[in-house]
């Protein structure tokens, strides 16, 4: 069957690209090849913006929790800073529940979605994608299209096949527990943990889901993930004591920034198959809506006007705002990477929240670059990289 557009993939970037293509008059198939919607594991936490970028009104039944701030512990941890007040304030999503209310919005639009759909092969027409070949259990199935969205995550296969340049791609392997009868205070603040022992060239968190249910996790560049989670959890018994493993997930985050081609002919990239991840904070949740609701306003213009030049406003629209800080955050990440132990002991007794929050987030990294200037060390060591 012949469709307007296809979408592999039906995470959040997916789910947005097809509600915003149907809403259009559009055909659109999503294919997923899980069984079930949100099986990765993720640590589900978002900003109280995330409901304003799906354009869905906040739904009290897929909030686990209210986050109201963050703790960030350096390794030294009685010099953690601690992030809340203000605008500091977020969820922590049941996030297949959360997916659920994007799917139904894409299916009331006029998309289908087929779940248990793992695409097997992009069939070409001089050059250019046009069909994809998929196995729905046990059948092989054929759908053309006009346009295609690769949202299909980390080894995408929609960019491998389509030869999109995925220069400077990286990954941080992560896994996750989520634990029950756990003791964390305050629930309504996240926890990050930093430090080459704890998570080396990367980090440890425990977001809480309620009072006794927690994302615990870890992500760490060359070295076993597992064991240092497991050496996490072991180090923290005012936490963890008593607590109980009841589901294991893992996977790979793209901490490269975003890929410099994310439209090629009439095949667009979004979410993690495109690196759109904020580098240093892992999140991709808002940046893969955001990205997927531009690229499927670009698609149904561009099929509206016949026109897949149209298809290029995708990538200039992201940039101006998302694609701008991916970049400085991946700046930042590069800069850290850099410091040992004792350096980011220092750095935790020189910056505040409201600092931490725009090195992450690659926000005013201007203004935090010329505070830490100010000390000899760490502008010789760390600062001016991050300009």
């Amino acid at each position: 069957m012949d469709y307007d557009a296809v979408i592999v993939g039906a995470g959040p970037a997916g789910l947005l690209a097809a509600r915003k293509i149907a809403a259009k008059g559009f055909s659109v198939l999503i294919l997923e090849k899980e069984k079930d919607l949100g099986t990765k594991a993720c640590a589900e936490a978002v900003s109280v913006s995330a409901f304003e970028t799906a354009e869905i009104p906040k739904i009290p039944s897929v909030i686990s929790n209210n986050v109201d701030g963050a703790i960030v512990f350096p390794p030294d941890e009685t010099r953690c800073i601690r992030i809340s007040g203000g605008s500091y304030k977020g969820y922590i999503l049941n996030k297949p529940l959360f997916l659920y209310a994007l799917a139904s919005r894409a299916a009331a639009a006029g998309a289908e979605l087929e779940m248990r759909s793992e695409v097997k092969e992009i069939l070409m027409d001089g050059g250019k994608p046009h069909a994809l070949v998929y196995e729905r259990r046990g059948e092989t199935k054929r759908a053309g299209f006009k346009a295609l969205v690769g949202s299909d995550g980390v080894g995408s296969l929609v960019a491998r096949a389509c030869g999109f340049n995925m220069a400077g791609y990286a990954i941080i392997p992560t896994i996750q527990y989520v634990m029950v009868n756990c003791s964390v205070p305050e629930q309504g603040l996240i926890r990050l943990y930093l430090g080459n022992d704890v998570a080396p060239l990367g980090y440890a968190w425990v977001f809480s889901k309620n009072e006794s249910v927690a994302n615990v996790g870890i992500g760490v560049r060359g070295k076993p993930a597992k064991i240092y989670l497991d050496k996490f959890v072991s180090n923290h018994p005012e936490y963890f004591k008593g607590a109980n493993i009841v589901r294991e997930g893992g996977g790979g985050i793209p901490v490269g920034g975003q890929v410099q081609e994310v439209v090629r002919q009439n095949v667009l990239l979004c979410g993690d198959s495109a690196g759109q991840v904020i580098p240093i904070t892992g999140g991709g949740i808002r940046t893969s809506m955001a990205a997927g609701s531009m690229a499927g306003s670009a698609i149904a213009e561009a099929l509206e006007a016949s026109n897949m030049n149209l298809l290029q406003s995708y990538p200039e629209k992201y940039g101006e705002y998302w694609g701008s800080r991916i970049h400085k955050s991946l700046r930042v990440l590069k800069a850290l990477d850099k410091l040992n132990d004792e350096d980011l002991n220092l750095m935790a007794t020189l910056v505040n929240g409201d600092d931490i929050v725009d090195l992450a987030n690659g926000l005013d990294i201007r203004r935090v670059t010329s505070k830490l200037m100010k000390n000899p060390m760490v502008a010789m060591k760390v600062a001016s990289k991050f300009l």
